[in-house]
This record gives C-alpha cells, structure tokens and sequence, in this order.
C-alpha cells in the first residue's frame, strides 16, 4: 500500500523475486543501504555477479526522507522503460535506504516499451511486496549549548516537542543532542530563543533519517 503519512519505510533484510514474461526472465533484487557510495556498491557487485543477463536495470533512494536523493538506469534498454519504473515503486512506498536492481536475460520476444515498463515496474513491485520494512517517522537532530542551569529546562522543552535527548556533554558549558520529530523542530528551537534568555546557542541542525 502507497504511504501517505510524512513517515517513510526502511528496508530490514534483502529480498528478492523471479518472473518469466513472453521467454524473458526477470529477476528482482532489493537491498537495504545505508547511502548512495553503498547502494552503488551494490549495484556494481550484483551486475558482476549477473554478467550474463542482457540488461541490469536499477534504482535507489537514500538520504533524508522529505528530500531524498534519487537515481535510476535504464542500463541499456530504451529510455524510461526500465529504471523510470523501479525508481516509481519505491517512491510510491516512500522507502529511504533502499537500492533495486531488476536483471533481465532477453528470451527472444521483444516486449514494446509498454510492455518493458509493465515487466520492470512489475517485477519490482512484486520484489518489494517480499521486503520486510519498518515504519520510521522523520526526526531532526538539535545540538544545543548552555550552561549547567539550564539543563532542566532544554530536557523539559524537548519532551514537550515529543522529542529526546540522544547524547550529553559536560564541560565548561553542556552541550545537548537531542531528537524530534520533524514537524517540532522549529517549535522546539523557538521556545528556546523565547525562553532561554540568550543563553543557549543551537550549534547544529540537521535531518536525521537513521
């Protein structure tokens, strides 16, 4: 089913699918990966390792889930046909962290392009309907700075955006990592400015998908 809340999908384990169309064998491949360097290491280790198959069609999408970074190959096939394809179903699952790569050994039967985009979106789809996934809600990672006095209120002001303190470290001054749900972020950074009294600093922010 396509996911139409703000929260995305993650992959959990590999998992994979065979289909024969019109003599052409289809095989569907999807892996968990942690950032574009890992899904293109998969990529280049499954096509090595399927040598054979006439095209080694593939997508991926990592990153941060409200703008994720998106790739896809036709490797070979005509344009759109085949990585457009991918690409779409797992988008329309919003999964994040996730490669698919659908190898084809040509069977002698050319399939039209309509028939190319319903064999390789076919394919993946029924390769993602195997993957076992987990739910995640998009979080942003606050890092804030200030003095031993206010470290009450900065962990009471982020239990009242819903969020927790990740990480800790006392020095002369405390600097506080905490994570929120996306949508409290900006909440949470102006209830600091508003009732901090200029003394905590926001040293960085970041989405944080992982």
């Amino acid at each position: 089913m396509p996911n139409t809340t703000n929260n995305y999908l993650i992959p959990l384990a590999p998992a994979e699918f065979k289909i024969t169309i019109k003599g052409s064998k289809f095989l569907g491949h999807c892996e968990p990966v942690s950032d574009e360097a890992a899904a293109m290491e998969f990529i280049k280790q499954r096509s090595r390792q399927f040598h054979s198959a006439t095209h080694n069609c593939w997508a991926y999408r990592v990153g941060d889930s409200s703008q994720p970074t998106e790739r896809s190959s036709d490797e070979g096939e005509p344009s759109g046909t085949a990585g457009r394809p991918i690409l779409e179903q797992l988008a329309k699952l919003n999964l994040i962290g996730a490669a698919l790569i659908v190898s084809r050994w040509f069977g002698g039967t050319k399939l039209g392009r309509g028939g190319l985009i319903r064999a390789y979106g076919g394919c993946a789809a029924e390769t993602l309907e195997l993957l076992k996934t987990e739910i995640r809600q998009p979080m942003t990672a606050i890092t804030v700075e200030c003095g031993y006095d206010l470290v009450g209120f900065i962990e009471r002001t982020t239990l009242k955006c819903k969020g927790y303190v990740e990480d800790r470290e006392f020095a002369e001054f405390v600097r506080l990592t905490v994570k929120l749900p996306a949508e409290t972020g900006e909440l949470f950074q102006r209830i600091l400015s508003d009732d901090g009294g200029g003394k905590v600093s926001v040293v960085n922010v970041k989405p944080d998908c992982f």
